[in-house]
């Protein structure tokens, strides 16, 4: 059973294209369309590394060239993060002496390419990107290894790399002991470095909420209530354009039950699970919200939201055609860019809260992982990539594309500070401000059958969005699937 389970996995692995459970994002640009994804570039064949002296950053007496003559193979995700660290390689090389080949593909053919290297142990990526919901799977199939270890030797991992200075949520979100459901959480190994944190905020047209006299949502109630008032005071139109109230992932895919998703489920008092692992998605306060929800995003968002995926809500918004959006923070500085429709047009808020006023951001990390079939001096090598790419420095960088960072000194540096500023008049900062030190909480309860019983629910809200049955009989249903499917992986007993 534990075998088909997993089966399951990779399949969908590689039919779905999976990205953030928590949430993926896109280029800090234009995302790519859904029939438009971008060319697979070419491994890169690096120049022999040269010599170059170490680094004034680099501490007294740590040997940066260790393993130099080693090489490696990074594969990465077409995201903010991917953009950051093939524009910062020859730095790694340079002080090193690592050869590294790399590969970057669109997010629909990353998981599939990932899925066979990994079940087929060919160790072609020593180092990949990939967060907390998927290495669930990698990690129970042993096809990841552990990076306690690399950080614990003093010898691989010099001082100043400073772990403390990482959000506590953030490498939470990436430990687990393999124990199914929320008690497994925060616990045992570390499977992946987490580099860019994926959290959730409200976005908003800063321009027509004056025009029409509105105040930007603090509940999930008043969040519906705005979008009546929009859709009636627009009438469906502006600047000769469809307009829509709001806009939110909808495909028959799993991203669609991601950190927005999820954050809204949690904050309104509903849950995915409860503690002995039965489903929660029946019970009265996710029926409400789910219902709440669904029923709003039916009334005043677009007829396309059944296709909807990440992509698409980020360049609905960004050509003006929606009110409001619920979504990660890395697509603000697409929201604010060059060519943007709505740039200097917007307001940002805090995550709703929900009757009791609990307010959640789900969070997704997107991080770098180890493959387990990378040995010997290769595996320090990858370690010292890996070490290299989270450090202060370099993830200080990697913000400046919109990848956020998960380290408490690299939001608050100088060089963030102003970048993330320049959204909203500094309103954008503010309010992540807010989510980073109020709000992030991973809530999605860990477990090898995530994938199939995500995909499970997801049919269940496009089930309700085409009139197939009440909120509560329709998860009902899909609370017996989801138990079903767990008994025959034998999670449940």
């Amino acid at each position: 059973m534990v075998r088909k389970s997993f089966l399951l996995l990779v399949l969908l692995a590689l039919l779905v294209p999976m990205g953030l459970a928590g949430c993926q994002q896109g280029a800090p640009t234009e995302a790519p369309k859904p029939t438009q994804a971008p060319a697979v570039q070419p491994t890169q064949a690096p120049a022999k590394p040269t010599e170059a002296p170490k680094p004034t950053t680099a501490p007294a007496g740590f040997n940066w060239k260790q393993l130099a003559g080693q090489k490696i193979t990074v594969f990465l995700s077409e995201t903010p993060m991917a953009v950051a660290i093939r524009s910062h390689l020859q730095e790694f090389k340079d002080l090193t002496g690592i050869d590294v080949d790399y590969l970057v593909v669109a997010e629909n053919e990353y998981w599939s390419k990932l899925s066979i290297d990994l079940s087929s142990g060919a160790g072609q990526f020593n180092v990949f990107m990939s967060g907390p919901t998927l290495n669930w799977g990698y990690a129970s199939a042993k096809q990841i290894q552990p990076l306690d270890p690399f950080m614990s030797d003093k010898s691989l991992t010099p001082a100043d790399w400073d772990q403390a200075d990482f959000y506590p949520w953030a490498l939470e979100a990436n430990r687990w002991d393999g124990t199914p459901g929320p008690a497994g959480l925060g616990k045992g190994q570390l499977w992946a470095m987490p580099i860019n944190a994926v959290n959730n905020l409200l976005a908003y047209r800063k321009d027509l909420f004056e025009k029409y006299g509105l105040k930007a949502p603090d509940t999930w109630d008043q969040w519906a209530e705005v979008a009546k008032q929009l859709k009636e005071k627009t009438g469906g139109t502006v600047d000769g354009k469809p307009f829509y109230a709001v806009a939110q992932r909808g495909a028959l895919d799993l991203t669609t039950l991601s950190g927005p998703f999820y954050s809204g489920l949690f904050s309104y008092g509903g849950a995915d699970f409860n503690q002995d692992l039965t489903p929660a998605v029946n019970s009265p306060q996710s029926v409400a919200f789910q219902k709440l929800y669904m029923d709003t995003i039916k009334s005043t968002g677009s007829p396309e939201w059944p296709n909807q995926m990440w992509f698409d809500v980020q360049q609905g918004f960004t050509s003006g055609q929606y009110g409001m959006v619920f979504d990660v923070g890395d697509f603000v500085p697409t929201y604010e860019g060059s060519g943007s429709a709505v740039a200097g047009k917007l307001g940002y808020a805090e995550p709703p809260a929900g009757p009791d006023g609990k307010r959640f951001s789900s969070v997704w990390t997107w991080g770098l992982s180890m493959n387990a079939a990378t040995k010997g001096d290769k595996a320090k090598a990858a370690w010292l990539f890996i070490m290299w790419a989270s450090d202060k420095k370099n993830m200080t960088e990697f913000a400046k594309t919109g990848s956020w960072p998960t380290r408490v000194s690299v939001w608050n540096s100088p060089e963030v500070v102003e970048f993330s500023n320049k959204f909203g008049n500094g309103e954008f900062r503010k309010a992540f401000d807010k989510v980073l030190s109020n709000d992030v909480k991973w809530l999605v309860a860990p477990m090898v059958d995530a994938s199939a019983v995500e995909q499970i629910w997801v049919k269940g809200l496009h089930d309700y969005y085409y009139g197939k049955g009440t909120m509560q009989e329709i998860m009902d249903n899909v609370a017996k699937q989801m138990t079903q499917e767990m008994k025959d992986s034998g999670t449940l007993k």
